[in-house]
């Protein structure tokens, strides 16, 4: 299986380094990078400008997104439903194993 390597850095310093399985269907893993690294830094933009914004706020927004983008798929709703599920189930799990150390300050 194709893997994603991915480090993900906190704002409070903690880093992880992911390796994130890519489906087999994958058609640009560089692609699957720049969108990764592009949706948390939108993130990261809308954190500052709203504070009091909880984690749960940032993830019922991203699971509308995700929502939204798998019903634009034109396939059944059980199919992107069951790749939705199996894509994150992946992810989180990859996340979970992914080593975390304190990144180093300039």
């Amino acid at each position: 299986m194709r893997r994603l390597d991915y480090t993900a850095v906190t704002s409070s310093g903690s880093a992880f380094d992911i390796r994130f399985p890519l489906h087999q269907e994958t058609g640009s893993a560089d692609a699957v990078a720049t969108m990764l690294t592009g949706v948390l830094a939108g993130l990261s933009e809308g954190l500052g400008a709203h504070q009091g914004t909880s984690d749960g706020d940032v993830l019922q927004a991203l699971a509308m997104a995700m929502a939204i983008r798998a019903r634009m798929v034109d396939v059944a709703p059980a199919v992107s439903l069951r790749l939705m599920h199996e894509l994150i189930d992946q992810a989180f799990a990859a996340a979970l194993d992914a080593p975390v150390y304190s990144a180093a300050r300039a």
